[in-house]
């Protein structure tokens, strides 16, 4: 339960983070720090290529402050009504 509450805050910050993305200039302070984020994860992907099959393994987070707050303000939320 509390991984889909953590999911489902993430996913409603990104979307509020780029609902608020599309408003604001991309040479702001406010784009940088709020929208922009980080995306951590593995670049290239790992493959393992065992000749009969090809294995490939990679995943990336799309990290922003809106959704950190998403998953916050999620948390606190279930916290208080479960």
């Amino acid at each position: 339960m509390l991984l889909i509450v953590i999911s489902v805050g993430a996913l409603l910050g990104h979307v509020l983070g780029e609902a608020i993305g599309t408003v604001v200039r991309h040479n702001s302070l406010f784009y940088k720090l709020f929208i922009e984020g980080i995306n951590p994860g593995i670049k290239p992907p790992a493959t393992l290529d065992l000749k009969l099959i090809t294995l490939t393994l990679g995943f990336t987070l799309r990290l922003n402050m809106v959704s950190v707050i998403g998953v916050v303000i999620s948390l606190l939320l279930f916290r208080r009504f479960f």
